[in-house]
């Protein structure tokens, strides 16, 4: 039987910090069932293209894993100020929408102000911390036209789920707050496009944003790519992995989806397994176009529109050129659902047609090259459910001295430096005895 003093389910940005931390100093097996490290953060090839799974970006705040995530992509990195739009009513205006109300038309401009203006003189208010609603706090914070046009609609397509009984947690960062002289001034002249956390980010010129994972996996130790684990009793300290057979650890990490991580655990109580059967998720299917003949300097756009499947669509080869064979782009372009599966050969005639309506092409006939990639754990759905079952898993690891980490673990909406710090700390834990 295989000893180790830490096991780490999943090589995504979480695992493979976590195995950074620990290396040279704790015995670790680290188990990635795909055969490629990174998890969503990887990038695959096709037809000369690198496609990302969806837009991934790095936003960094935090001096340490500034300095960790610089350090190992080296000079295989570009800065960028972000140019992000949205599509609505028919002509673009920059992203966020709330600060650039000027390109609207009038009507939906006035509307727009004069809810925002009621909103602020009842009393306005700030990011959510989950004791309302989205719906509630959407038009409570930027008033009902905001929210008509693009706020409710556009997370209704992101999340697919009742807004009414979505919370709002997760705001902070994700959704920008501008200040009140910025949205008044933003909807009668040049507005500010630079609001928001993302506003200037980071991105690998070469190999597409798998680069990074790549890069991490070589300083980790213990890693194994193509082979899953099965089964986990956390009391015995004990796994099943698929080829290597029992494996006896000290402590885990783990970086799956909670729900299914749960599912894993023999030793999981009763009261523990109905928390986690309460977690709900969405899926998102990414489809991946090249096309020649795409002029257009945008990064990405949002899209609230009924009449787009897609809730948002970006250029990735204006992240880095190299993402895309001479003379041609390569698209990402998102479509969430509640789970249920997706036709693709309609979704992708209703994407292509999609990006002719808002003119970042003329037609199909640019198409050069396809990829649909699915991610069937995209966002986790915060809700009241979620509130309640969280604390039920989290004590109970606690008491079994595991760690459930990262954007799935965690069950959270995070961007991927969060995950490497939380793979550092978790590592840190263990090399200290907590």
């Amino acid at each position: 039987m295989i000893r180790t003093d830490a096991l780490i389910i999943g090589g995504g940005l979480a695992g493979l910090s976590a195995a950074m931390a620990l290396k040279g100093r704790k015995k670790t097996f680290l188990a990635e069932r795909e055969v490629r490290y990174g998890g969503l953060a990887a990038t695959i090839r096709k037809g000369g293209f690198h496609f990302d799974y969806s837009g991934h970006l790095l936003h960094l705040r935090w001096p340490e894993t500034t300095r960790l995530i610089m350090g190992a992509l080296g000079a295989n990195v570009r800065t960028l100020r972000r140019d992000a739009r949205v599509f609505a009513h028919g002509r673009w205006t920059p992203y966020p929408f709330q600060a650039n109300l000027a390109a609207m038309p009038p009507a939906v401009r006035s509307e727009c102000v004069a809810g925002f203006l009621r909103a602020l003189a009842a009393g306005g208010g700030a990011p959510g911390d989950g004791s309302e609603t989205f719906d509630d706090w959407s038009r409570r914070v930027f008033g009902a036209g905001i929210s008509r046009h693009f706020m409710l609609p556009y997370n209704a397509k992101l999340w697919q789920y009742p807004l009414d009984r979505l919370t709002t947690e997760w705001c902070a960062p994700f959704v920008p707050v501008p200040s009140p002289g910025d949205i008044i001034k933003g909807a009668y002249g040049p507005g500010a496009s630079s609001i928001g956390y993302n506003a200037v980010f980071h991105y690998p010129r070469r190999g597409g944003i798998g680069a990074l994972a790549s890069a991490l996996a070589l300083k980790a130790g213990g890693t194994h790519l193509g082979i899953e684990v099965e089964r986990v009793d956390l009391r015995a300290r004990r796994a099943r992995v698929r080829h290597f057979g029992e494996i006896s650890f000290r402590r885990l990490i783990n970086t799956a989806p909670l729900d299914e991580f749960v599912a894993m655990c023999a030793d999981a109580p009763a009261e523990v397994r109905r928390a986690a059967a309460r977690l709900r998720r969405n899926s998102v299917y990414v489809l991946n176009l090249g096309a020649r003949g795409v002029r257009s300097d945008m990064h990405w756009g949002y899209f609230p529109g009924a009449a787009f499947p897609f809730y948002r669509a970006g250029i990735a080869s204006n992240f880095s050129r190299r993402l895309a064979p001479d003379g041609q782009a390569s698209f990402y372009i998102e479509i969430a659902t509640d789970g249920r599966p997706l036709d693709l050969e309609s979704a992708e005639r209703a994407c292509v047609k999609g990006l002719a309506a808002c003119g970042l092409i003329r037609d199909s006939r640019q198409v050069t090259e396809k990829m649909w990639l699915k991610i069937p754990c995209a966002y986790v759905i915060y809700d009241a459910d979620r509130a309640r079952a969280l604390p039920v898993i989290a004590g109970w690891l606690k008491e079994r001295r595991a760690r459930s980490i990262g954007r799935y673990g965690a069950w959270k909406y995070s961007f991927m430096e969060e995950s490497v710090r939380e793979g550092l700390e978790a590592g840190r834990e263990i090399l200290s005895g907590r």
